[in-house]
């Protein structure tokens, strides 16, 4: 039986990759990914800055691993498994399984048990929440929000409700062209609140900014970049 390993990568800064995730993507058999180019090209940067950190030059076979494909990849992952082989599952940044692909593969290898290791590394919502300035002794993370407007301030609404009896800083993930509209879904349930946007972390154009949800909006009038969006109550 083989390992599989979970494996977070940079999101932004390759000087984030740690030692054990550097040695773990250049030994294993197989890389499940989303994207076999992005995941490619990461490795051939790795290589020539830290080729000096490198046990063996060992070419791994790169794996196709999407939501939607997850079905149809998983048996093959785990035959290869049962095999003797090692995996290793990344995302294009950060930690798989958090907002991103990968319990599925997980929930069967347990299921087989087969042996699991995880890679701990970065990842945006963590670098985002302790970088806010909110209080992070208790959060919740929401991933994104539903795509459908009335979903998405059904959502909103049940925060308000349940921020009544549990202090929390909420913290999720939004896309640019939907950053806009988050916004006044969130006026419309919260009112002009305070908040903190962090955009292009680890990256040359980081930027933590805070303000209110109006402010916001004048601020970032034409999103860019992925974007994490915290408040608190």
């Amino acid at each position: 039986m083989g390992t599989l390993y979970i494996v977070s990568t940079p999101i932004g800064n390759l000087d984030d990759i740690t030692v054990r995730a550097l040695q773990t993507l250049f030994t294993v058999n197989a890389i499940a990914c989303e994207d076999t180019r992005v995941t490619g090209q990461l490795l051939e940067l790795l290589k020539h800055k830290f080729g000096s950190l490198l046990a063996s030059d060992t070419k791994p076979t790169f794996i196709s691993y999407r939501d939607t494909n997850e079905e149809t990849v998983v048996p093959e992952l785990m035959k290869r498994l049962e095999s003797g082989e090692s995996i290793a599952i990344v995302s294009d940044a950060g930690t798989p399984l958090i907002s991103d692909p990968g319990y599925k593969i997980l929930h069967a290898a347990i299921a087989h048990e087969v042996e699991i290791e995880v890679i701990p590394g970065v990842s945006a919502f963590l670098t985002a929440l302790t970088g806010s300035g909110l209080p992070a002794n208790t959060f919740t993370f929401l991933g994104y929000l539903p795509e459908k407007p009335g979903k998405r301030i059904t959502l909103l609404t049940s925060i308000r409700e349940v921020r009544k009896n549990i202090a929390s800083t909420y913290v999720f993930y939004v896309a640019p062209h939907k950053f806009i509209q988050t916004l006044d879904d969130m006026e419309e349930v919260f009112g002009d609140i305070l908040l903190v946007v962090a955009r292009e972390l680890t990256k040359l154009h980081e930027e933590f900014w805070r303000g209110s949800v109006s402010q916001a909006r004048e601020h970032f009038q034409n999103p860019k970049g992925e974007f994490v969006l915290l408040f608190s109550f």
